[in-house]
């Protein structure tokens, strides 16, 4: 079996336990800073699940050091606090201008409502996208919409192979 190593990255260590629940049956490891989980995708393919939470101004990760062995990022941030925006805005920035990896960015939503696009998101120093990421709504707590975002992230995982 082919294991891929995924790093899923928040400001807010529920965000990053939530997904992983919503994807795996438990979640192996846990800590303030750390969770673990693994998902089958088949008789292939697993994926371990690495939730990072990290705080902000926190120059210490060697983000360098863990892509090395990374296949993709998922960056997941609260899309309706500005704060939170703002503080995960360079490690997106980090991620889509400097790596070559899928990153994946979730703007994770309360309800299933269509969430507002404010102004900021749309300006220069608004979220960067690049052929190697994409932007999408999710409810992390939520297992059919966790789901549905790692079918978007495998695929984008699938297309970089195939080009």
């Amino acid at each position: 079996m082919r294991i891929g190593e995924v790093a899923i990255i928040s400001y807010n260590a529920k965000e990053n336990e939530d997904f992983i629940k919503s994807i795996c049956r438990k979640i192996d490891v846990k800590n303030e800073n750390l969770s673990f989980g693994r998902f089958e995708v088949n008789d292939q393919l697993a994926l371990h699940l690495y939730g990072i939470t990290i705080e902000q101004g926190d120059e210490s990760l060697s983000w360098d050091l863990i892509s090395k062995k990374t296949i993709g990022y998922i960056i997941i941030f609260n899309w309706d606090d500005r704060r939170i925006f703002e503080a995960t805005k360079p490690t997106i920035d980090l991620f889509v201008n400097n790596f070559e990896t899928s990153v994946l960015i979730i703007g994770n939503i309360k309800d299933k409502i269509d969430p507002p696009i404010p102004k900021k998101f749309f300006q220069p120093d608004g979220i960067p996208l690049s052929p190697n990421s994409r932007f999408t709504f999710c409810q992390v707590n939520n297992s059919e919409d966790a789901k549905k975002a790692m079918v978007l992230f495998v695929n984008m995982l699938i297309e970089k192979i195939s080009l």
